[in-house]
């Protein structure tokens, strides 16, 4: 079975459009379909219906799902090859979030493609259940994440522990407290953080689903409160300046809070806007990882970032 004619059916298969599916391809709808056309004289049955657009048959659909596994370990093959071979060259696949990846991958990507000025490199954002999904499936080859991980096949290795902050713009708590009232409760919160002096106060969060929202939402949990949410934000730079404006209180971690590329980092115009406190009333650390899948070869390109990784974030 020709795999440029399996790469194309893929393709095809995806868009369910034979033009678009042409586009993605940069070939013409014209070879497109002699390719497809020759899968299915190979294969001796028809893999899309087209007599309503186009539809996967019954073989088509079967097709389907065997092909993404074929290409896949094809890809892991030459990967593999191309290893042995000592060629620092192929692609990296990086999943991280949106917070972290503003604040660790300045510090790690340049100095990674100087050095492998021959890999190419995706980058893929997104919440920690899409990728670890993506990890499962091939589709990024390293994520960096708060540990642990829920993918049970995904090798952890620890860069580092942090710490969450509250984040109090001062607009607001002078606003619902006065002035005098505002000092004391700092004062109070400084000697012995609690967070439940603020639960009448609104917050900012990131949406349901993030691994930083979910962490927030524990701690409430166990100081049995039911904040009042005044918007949820999939951005996190989009809540801090919401936050920096009065909008509501907010969380952030330490990582980002230090950075010096973000819109938070040390010395920025916001953090004159805001007061910032410990977390968590105890001393608790949170640790950032970064993990791989184990039952999935490893290339040294991604082993080599990975070590790079471990360097500059510890």
């Amino acid at each position: 079975m020709n795999f440029q004619n399996l790469e194309y059916f893929l393709e095809t298969a995806k868009a369910l459009n034979i033009t678009k599916a042409a586009e993605q391809l940069h070939i013409s709808q014209q070879a497109l379909s002699n390719h497809i056309l020759k899968l299915e004289e190979e294969l001796g049955c028809k893999l899309f219906d087209r007599r309503r657009g186009l539809q996967l048959t019954y073989s088509g659909k079967q097709l389907y799902k065997s092909a993404e596994q074929i290409l896949d370990i094809k890809h892991q093959a030459l990967t593999e090859i191309d290893d042995i071979n000592k060629n620092i060259r192929g692609e990296l696949r990086i999943g991280i979030g949106h917070t972290r990846g503003q604040a660790i991958l300045p510090i790690v990507l340049p100095e990674y493609s100087r050095s492998h000025p021959m890999v190419e490199i995706t980058v893929v954002e997104g919440s920690s259940e899409e990728l670890e999904d993506g990890l499962d499936k091939g589709i990024i080859d390293v994520v960096i994440g708060y540990a642990p991980f829920l993918l049970s096949t995904c090798e952890t290795i620890e860069l580092r522990k942090e710490n969450m902050f509250l984040l109090v713009p001062k607009s607001l708590l002078e606003e619902h407290f006065g002035k005098e009232e505002s000092e004391r409760i700092l004062s109070l919160h400084r000697k012995s953080p609690d967070i439940t002096l603020f639960k009448d106060l609104p917050f900012v969060l990131l949406r349901e689903g993030d691994r930083i929202r979910t962490l927030v939402d524990r701690e409430f949990y166990h100081k049995n409160m039911s904040p009042r949410i005044a918007v949820e934000i999939r951005n996190i730079q989009t809540a801090f300046a919401l936050c920096a404006e009065g909008m509501g209180l907010t969380v952030c971690p330490e990582i980002y809070l230090n950075s010096l590329y973000t819109i938070l980092g040390k010395d920025s115009y916001i953090q004159s806007k805001i007061e910032v406190l410990d977390f968590y009333d105890n001393p608790m650390e949170d640790t950032i990882a970064i993990g791989y899948n184990r039952d999935r070869y490893l290339s040294r390109v991604a082993e080599d970032f990975i070590k790079l990784t471990k360097e500059k974030v510890r």
